[in-house]
């Protein structure tokens, strides 16, 4: 029977550095049925190696921890060799998640990590005397570099692992192991009461103080532990540290939405060059549409938003293995708790201003549940790069003569909208925090780690298969939606001869100066437009006509879309901003000979863009993270509500 290598230890132990030393890329990603905790298994020889998500202890109640804790009581002796993930420089507190693991009787290796750490703060181990103490073998290990991996490699070969001596079950040897596992599970077994438990920790961490006095040489503050204590004095300054704080986030969000917009041309002009390509060189007419106006936008739909997400995980992985993420969660936990949320939300609601997609992925590091799913449900209302297009050009409708800068009237009108943008997030997610069923987990406990450099190896596998999570995942739905929507706008219930005269018929009524385009006669009698004209009645209260309600049915698939939709329609041969919105300011209501993009219709479609979830792409990762369509499709209607209500009221408003 092929035996399975579980690495097991608490956070920040180096467990997933040395995960990806062991397996490399021949690795899988996955989530286990029904959660959104994620579970990595690779190979290690002809051994299958599973990655399961850290945790602090086996006495937990945290529904993410949970998941792992019932993994591990899972386990067996027979199938699994436990390869427990110790932190060097914290032996100690690593020890007492390790005691309750050799409790369960099951094969063990233990892994003394950072193996530099420990001799760069002097800190000796008398590896040998403390192997006979715990009865399994020791390794002293950089998982970073390498070092100690020939060793685990010829113990499991050889299967040189035992049953470890038990260290904490003195105080209850009559319970059976069956019994013993089902106290982790519900926590109380006949008369054994939570007191228990306190008793069972203190009996632990009295011997483990035993074992480290008569083990472990160090100094009493080893010169890692004091460097990061006079580091903190300053990064978790009150006023030193929020500037520090602030300074890093503008980098984060500078470097993920300015830095990546260079590969994304790339890409898109790359795509655009693939759409040509395909239109000259593919013969067949209809497979030519289908793969220059289908399937090669839809791909570049996917892998445009590689860059963001690579270069956000990057970051976040530099971030987390310094020391630094930790202590970005500790400055901003105060304010966001009165929201609901934690520290640890911050970084994915600042990222949502580049895109929610990474930054839905990223809210993975947020512990509780219901804060995680606030945080999923609220970040789409962050003003993403995607809505710029759109705000961009009706804000020029709107301000012809108004100055870009930040001091003019365009720019006034930008910083609201992202204002607006901020303050609907965080009521969201109050409200979220306030109505969610989800089972909470309000304690949160952060850990500071040492100040360290960072294992790129670790981070570029990390980032890799994020990416890659992303694109097969998430890639499915965008493309399969993608073809339908060109179905739709592509074919239409009627025959060339009745658009042809519908083409003829129109053009002979439009104003001098104007050329209307096939396209836009073919747009309007297709499915898509005949679906414009049955949502018409909906958001005629909004000041929209058909022609809007087709732009805010394809700005489904991407909010951009939106302004490429109007180009079409209004038959514009050319993107260029200023005919696009010299357009949109002549175009008139042919009932009353009134601006059709007045100022009542262009603030109503703005604040549509602000709150309406108009992206298929954050539907399909929310969806991906969540583990059903229940909370994406919730989420949707919800801020497509409440897009409705606030353009209904403020074009009302201001058309009275």
């Amino acid at each position: 029977m092929r035996r399975e290598l579980m690495l097991i230890g608490k956070p920040n132990a180096g467990k997933t550095t040395l995960f990806n030393t062991l397996t490399g890329l021949n690795q899988k990603v996955g989530n286990y049925a029904g959660v959104t905790v994620e579970v990595k298994s690779g190979t290690f020889g002809d051994y299958k190696v599973i990655d399961i998500p850290g945790l602090q202890s086996l006495d937990t109640s945290s529904p993410e921890e949970l998941i792992s804790k019932e993994r591990i009581l899972e386990l067996s002796p027979e199938e699994n060799v436990v390869v427990f993930v110790a932190n060097g420089p914290q032996l100690a507190d690593s020890l007492v998640l390790y005691s309750q693991i050799a409790d369960l009787q099951l094969p063990i290796i233990l892994i003394i990590n950072f193996k530099d750490e420990l001799e760069r703060n002097k800190i000796q181990i008398d590896q040998r005397k403390l192997e006979a103490r715990l009865g399994c073998p020791i390794i002293l290990m950089n998982s970073k570099t390498g070092e100690g991996l020939e060793e685990l490699r010829t113990i499991v070969d050889k299967k040189a692992y035992g049953i470890p001596n038990s260290i904490g079950r003195s105080f209850h040897d009559s319970i059976e192991d069956g019994v013993y596992k089902n106290l982790y599970r519900s926590r109380v077994v006949d008369k054994i009461a939570f007191s228990v438990w306190e008793d069972d920790y203190n009996h632990r961490i009295k011997i483990i103080d035993s074992m480290i006095k008569e083990n472990v040489r160090q100094e009493e503050n080893p010169l890692q532990i004091a460097r990061a204590q006079r580091w903190d004095k300053i990064l978790l300054h009150p006023i030193y540290g929020l500037f520090i704080f602030l300074a890093v986030l503008l980098v984060v969000f500078q470097a993920v939405f300015s830095i990546s917009s260079y590969p994304m041309d790339w890409i898109d002009s790359g795509m655009s060059s693939l759409s040509e390509l395909a239109n000259n060189s593919i013969g067949i007419p209809w497979l030519q549409e289908l793969v220059a106006d289908a399937l090669i936008p839809g791909i570049g739909g996917v892998v445009i938003f590689i860059p963001q997400i690579a270069i956000l995980f990057f970051l976040l992985g530099v971030l987390e293995q310094t020391g630094y993420l930790s202590r970005i969660s500790f400055i901003s936990d105060a304010f966001l708790r009165r929201f609901g949320l934690s520290g640890h939300s911050i970084i994915p609601l600042m990222s949502s201003w580049a895109c929610a997609i990474p930054a839905i992925m990223s809210a993975r590091v947020i512990a509780d549940p219901k804060e995680r799913l606030a945080v999923i449900f609220a970040s789409p209302l962050m003003t993403c790069s995607a809505r710029l297009p759109v705000y961009t050009i009706l804000i020029a409708v709107i301000f012809p003569t108004g100055s870009a800068t930040v001091w003019g009237a365009q720019g006034l009108a930008l910083l609201i909208l992202y204002l607006i943008g901020v303050v609907a997030t965080l009521a969201v997610a109050w409200l979220v925090n306030r109505r969610s069923s989800v089972e909470s987990n309000p304690y949160w406990i952060l850990e500071l780690p040492v100040f360290r450099m960072p294992n790129w190896k670790n981070i570029f596998i990390n980032v890799y298969q994020k990416t890659k999570s992303f694109v097969i995942e998430a890639g499915k739905i965008i493309l399969a939606i993608s073809i339908l929507l060109w179905f739709l706008s592509t074919n239409s219930p009627h025959d060339e001869a009745f658009l042809s005269q519908k083409f003829q018929s129109q053009t002979e009524q439009v104003s001098e100066g104007i050329t209307l385009s096939e396209d836009a006669i073919n747009l309007e009698y297709s499915y898509l437009g005949y679906m414009g004209k049955f949502v018409e009645p909906v958001i005629r209260p909004l000041g929209y006509d058909w022609k809007i309600g087709i732009g805010l049915i394809t700005s489904f698939a991407a909010r951009e879309v939106f302004v490429g939709t109007l180009s079409t329609i209004y038959s514009i041969g050319s993107e260029d901003e200023s005919t696009i919105v010299e357009r949109l300011r002549n175009e008139k209501v042919q009932a009353t000979g009134e601006p059709r993009f007045s100022w009542a219709t262009s603030i109503s479609l703005l604040l549509f863009y602000v709150f309406a979830l108009q992206c298929m792409s954050t539907l399909a990762i929310v969806r991906k993270e969540t583990g059903t369509w229940t909370y994406p499709m919730l989420q949707f209607v919800f801020m497509l509500v409440l897009a409705y209500v606030f353009a209904l009221v403020a074009y009302q408003l201001l058309s009275m």
